[in-house]
């Protein structure tokens, strides 16, 4: 983002990616590995500091599994060959 003579912003990129999910953030990686202006738009929650966990103790705050009543930010699926 850069500022014009009328002190707004122009937006001057080459592709924009809705959503940072597995699909998301790779597709935008690989734009970026090859020189093009990115930009990703995501609607998830807002994380604030309390939201992470501070040691490795706190699993509850890091998984998110809620059948073992773990509400934290990471959700893993296991699929036949990759855990994503």
């Amino acid at each position: 983002m850069t500022r014009n003579g009328n002190n707004t912003p122009d937006f001057d990129y080459d592709f924009v990616v809705i959503g940072s999910g597995f699909g998301g953030s790779v597709s935008a990686l690989r734009l970026v590995e090859k020189g093009y202006r990115v930009l990703v738009i995501e609607q998830g929650k807002r994380f604030r500091d309390h939201d992470f966990p501070k040691t490795n103790r706190e699993l509850r705050k890091y998984l998110w599994l809620p059948l073992l009543k773990c509400f934290g930010i990471q959700d893993m699926t296991l699929f036949r060959n990759i855990l994503v």
